[in-house]
């Protein structure tokens, strides 16, 4: 047996009162006169016996009576478990799980609603005094307060469902941080109140705090069907006005339902623009292809939907991008040369795209920037300032490719392409050598050409660059020579491309240039040169939001496109030269939101529930303790959040088993035993 106050056991020296009441009780007695008082003694005799005895258990049951009562003083309990509270002051912080695999449901209805209903059991367990704090998925900053038993009562009540999913370390993490803040000397209990889905238990990850004691108290929901889109994305990384677009959809069954005929609809603009069926048998995945035209350009705000109850927030997939209306390129060109001419033919009267020139010796570098594509045609040296802008505009996105000169300055050209990461220039071949082969596959000849030949008819080069082999560069070669050297090839710096000719594009390669592969090489070129976009975003998680333009304010809006609400967000430049915005977990809802700098919209922003959530896979309560036993966690236990005298329970298992009421009875019943031997021994 322990005491909650231990010090309150001094009061038993007041036993001391009635022993010394008993012995210095001196009675006076008063003298009577008899002829014989032989009879007398043998009475008197009797009588003082039997006086001695009764005095004896009066004073025995005021001794117990006074005990019992200093004992119940000093809350007597039997431990039940090594969590049995031993402070006069607690704090209990109480975790609610409130992500959306929370709004599932088994025969006693939701499980958040279970769990708020929990929560209040555990907060009305306790005695007045005792202080909360209420922790939920979101980890508000109002939640590092700490709360009367009716100010947490009311917050419960509040709660509703969150998208966010943390693991179960960063909740015991937070949990800590905020109980363990507290310096006096107070129990300290966590309870964690949850479905316990497996992909978020990394308990092996948690750093146990030996000053807080932790149950784990889990809601079991029944099986339930459901049918989500996982993902979308597009194979083609471009995005053109009047493009024919395949959008793949990624299709989960996570019950064993099969679902037949289940309609999947794609809306842009809030326009339907393509619908098709879909067919998928129990545990299975499968992924749809949605065919649609890029009609305009500008935003495009899409939203692949479906039908499917109960679990409904992950039947909508946000996505959203920017077409472009006019491409803007730009030829430096040797005016020595006349490989200028031949683009300037090219895109001449173009709707798509529109082509400046600059000669090499009168460059406007600060509208670099402006342009998406430039060409490096026929120089024969590279300045250092121009090096270096360059440089930085395909790391910022831009494309830029290099055409040689027959004449060329290795040194300047290599100092080029070793700033970019590419091989550099070994010789210039004089030999002629055909080109063989077409990379059918790479975006730029995709939907190109209507049949793939491996034969086919392609030109003959008059002088090309050897290039150093031993150099390691990932290429994707487009064209390439008879002998398997790449002829023109593309790799990736930065967030922009390097489209690379090995030889010169000029009179002496007439023959390239009236081929129909010339074309499409050099148009597409310019037509795939802007920076990849971001369709989506996920809303868990701290992943940063790039601008795709530079040219805004330190602080820009951000209206969600349903419901119109407004948030001021700040942005930052970044070490790469890009911009970004600083979100601080505003998005609260899945969709579509607009960047506005001033009153011009910039940029749309998609986010999507995280769908960790969906996936039904719990821990069962075995399964629980093998994992407090295997990372040793003998501060946290785990209870039974179902058993019908739950409040029963939970006073035993943190305040042990109380006596202090047997105690009272114990001392009612010695003052009644004392008062009965008073009035009845006569």
């Amino acid at each position: 047996m322990s005491f909650l106050y231990p010090a309150f056991l001094f009061a038993l020296l007041t036993l001391a009162i009635p022993v010394i009441i008993h012995l210095f009780n001196f009675r006076k007695y008063k003298t009577l006169y008899f002829s014989n008082v032989h009879l007398l003694k043998l009475i008197k005799q009797e009588s003082r016996k039997k006086s001695r005895l009764k005095q004896l258990i009066i004073m025995f049951a005021r001794l117990l009576a006074i005990a019992c009562l200093v004992i119940a003083f000093s809350r007597p309990f039997i431990p039940v478990s090594d969590h049995t509270s031993h402070a006069a002051q607690q704090i209990v912080e109480v975790y609610i799980d409130n992500t959306f695999s929370m709004k599932n449901e088994n025969e006693k209805g939701q499980l958040l609603a279970q769990a708020k209903s929990k929560a209040i059991e555990i907060a009305n367990a306790y005695r007045s005094g005792t202080r909360f704090l209420l922790l939920t998925s979101e980890f508000l900053p109002q939640q590092q307060f700490f709360l009367t038993k009716e100010q947490f009562i009311q917050q419960v009540s509040e709660i509703t469902e969150s998208p966010r999913s943390p693991k179960f370390s960063q909740i015991y993490a937070q949990a800590v941080q905020s109980i363990s803040a507290e310096t006096k000397k107070s129990d300290k209990i966590l309870y964690f109140l949850s479905d316990f889905q497996k992909n978020s238990m990394d308990m092996e990850s948690i750093k146990p705090d030996s000053s807080v004691f932790t149950y784990l108290l889990p809601f079991t929901a029944a099986q339930t069907n459901n049918l989500l889109i996982d993902s979308c994305w597009f194979d083609n990384p471009v995005r053109k006005a009047g493009q024919q677009e395949k959008l793949f959809v990624h299709l989960r069954n996570l019950s064993a339902q099969s679902y037949q005929h289940i309609p999947v609809r794609l809306n842009i603009n809030d326009s339907l623009r393509s619908i098709a069926n879909v067919n998928i048998a129990g545990k299975q995945d499968t992924i749809l292809e949605l065919n649609y035209t890029n009609q305009s350009d500008g935003m495009q705000l899409c939203k692949v939907e479906l039908d499917d109850y109960p679990i409904t927030y992950d039947n909508s997939f946000f996505i959203s991008y920017k077409v472009r209306g006019t491409m803007k390129a730009l030829g430096i060109y040797n005016p020595a040369n006349n490989g200028s001419t031949y683009l300037k033919a090219l895109f001449n009267g173009d709707e798509l795209v529109k082509y400046d020139e600059f000669p090499e010796n009168n460059v406007q570098t600060g509208q670099l920037k402006d342009y998406q594509c430039i060409f490096l045609i026929g120089n024969k040296t590279v300045s250092s300032g121009l090096k270096s802008e360059l440089i930085s505009f395909v790391e910022q996105g831009g494309s830029l490719v290099l055409i040689p000169n027959r004449e060329i300055h290795i040194d300047d050209y290599n100092a080029l392409l070793s700033g970019l990461g590419g091989k550099t220039i070994a010789s210039y071949d004089t030999s002629a050598m055909r080109i063989t082969e077409i990379n059918y596959s790479n975006p730029l000849y995709q939907d190109v050409f209507k049949k793939q030949q491996a034969d086919a008819d392609l030109p003959i080069i008059h002088g090309f660059l050897k290039y150093n082999q031993q150099i390691h560069t990932v290429e994707s070669p487009l064209l390439k020579f008879r002998d398997g050297e790449n002829a023109i090839s593309a790799f990736r710096y930065g967030k922009g491309n390097v489209y690379s000719f090995a030889f010169p594009v000029d009179k002496g390669n007439f023959s390239f240039i009236r081929h129909i592969v010339f074309v499409p090489t050099v148009y597409n070129m310019v037509l795939n040169s802007e920076a990849p976009q971001r369709y989506s975003y996920p809303m868990q998680g701290d992943e940063p939001v790039t601008l795709d333009q530079n040219q805004v304010g330190d602080e820009v809006r951000l209206i969600n496109h349903q419901t119109n609400d407004e948030f001021k967000v700040a942005t930052r430049n970044t070490g790469a030269g890009n911009r970004q915005i600083i979100l601080d977990d505003i998005i609260g809802q899945a969709g579509h939101y607009i960047l506005y700098n001033g009153n011009t919209p910039a940029q749309s922003l998609s986010f999507n529930y995280s769908r960790e959530e969906s996936v039904p896979d719990l821990l069962n309560a075995t399964q629980i303790n093998d994992l407090l036993n295997t990372n040793s966690l003998k501060k946290i236990q785990l209870i039974d959040a179902s058993a019908t005298n739950f409040s029963t329970v939970l006073q035993d298992l943190n305040n042990g088993k109380q006596l202090w009421k047997l105690f009272v009875m114990f001392s009612i019943l010695f003052l009644l035993i004392e008062m009965a031997v008073i009035k009845f021994w006569k």
